[in-house]
Formats: C-alpha cells, structure tokens, sequence
C-alpha cells in the first residue's frame, strides 16, 4: 500500500489525517445531500459515517489506523442500492478528489479500490448513473 515515491504511503502522499479528514467530511455532505442516494442516509448519524469513511480510507491508503465498522456486505445488505446508486456514490468521490487536486497515483488506487468493493455492496453489477458518467 506504499506509494511510488520514496516508501511513503499513499495516505502520507495524501497530506495525512487533515487532508483525508477535509475530504470525507466533504464527500460525505455531499452524499448525505444528494438527491439520488442521500435518502440512505436518513437515520444515519453523519459524524459517524464521517468517522468510519475515515478509518476506511486511511486504513487501505496505507495509515496505520484501524477500521472500526461492520464488514461492507454486512453494512449495506439492509439495504437494496441498485448500480446506478453505487456509482452516484463513486461519481461524487471522484468529483471530490478532483475538487481537492488530490494525486493520480492516490486518486486512481482509491477509485480502484472503491470499484473492488462493489459486489460487496450491490448485486446489480450492470448498473450505471444516469448523470453522464459510464
């Protein structure tokens, strides 16, 4: 999980905990008020969703900070997100990481990573969002 530059981790590429925090705080506002996904959110507290975004992000950007949340397949399955919520949710990541000028190798590495995950999260893997994206 070290990024191509001298040993460093892609979360110390980043900036560390201020940056990473500045950007799940956020992408989190913004999906919490989004008008496609944010009803997901409705009974969710947002400072915990910040706070588990957090230790998630860190966590496989190479911190040394443990994630503290249920598994991902156990986090959503109450849930029926069809594909084109899941990438609303990754559309809206890749609007922030681009609003914060965040670098390519660590951009592409938590797009990858985010895109890996999906069948964790929904069973409509053919789904896409209708905002111009895929």
């Amino acid at each position: 999980m070290s990024g191509a530059t001298g040993g460093k981790t892609l979360f110390e590429e980043l900036g560390g905990e201020p940056i990473l925090r500045a950007i799940i705080d956020r992408f989190v506002d913004r999906i919490f008020d989004d008008t496609m996904i944010g009803f997901f959110f409705q009974r969710a507290s947002r400072q915990r969703i910040k706070e588990k975004e957090y230790e998630f992000a860190a966590r496989h950007l190479g911190a040394d900070v443990e994630y503290t949340g249920r598994p991902l397949d156990q986090a959503h399955a109450a849930h029926r997100i069809m594909g084109g919520q899941f990438m609303r949710r990754l559309r809206i990541l890749e609007q922030t990481l681009e609003e914060f000028d965040v670098p390519p190798q660590v951009r592409d590495h938590w797009i990858a990573h985010t895109e890996s995950r999906r069948q964790l999260i929904t069973q409509d893997a053919r789904g896409t969002c209708n905002d111009g994206y895929r």
